[in-house]
């Protein structure tokens, strides 16, 4: 997979979906709401793109609020059976 991180989760997801009983393109996805504090939710991660992560959502949800209002997000995927993790964190675009 080399250095580019989107090709080593590929791989990884790849590996996991072999493995993994449940879900194994679930995510932890982290947001702050508007007092700063942070809240932490499951979803299904969609793609992983050349430079992006895609996880689909309700635009109307707390969610896409929080979201949309700090601009930046983070997640792990953890797959217990490969003994493996990815913590993300960045800027979200719809």
């Amino acid at each position: 997979a080399g250095d580019d991180p989107f090709e080593i989760a590929r791989t990884w997801l790849t590996e996991a979906e072999k493995t993994e009983i449940n879900d194994p393109n679930a995510i932890a996805l982290a947001t702050v709401d508007s007092n700063g504090l942070p809240n932490s939710r499951m979803v299904l991660l969609k793609e992983i793109e050349a430079d992006a992560f895609v996880f689909y959502t309700n635009y109307e949800s707390a969610k896409a609020q929080e979201l949309d209002q700090a601009g930046k997000a983070s997640f792990v995927m953890h797959w217990k059976s490969l003994r493996r993790q990815i913590r993300v964190r960045g800027n979200i675009s719809r």
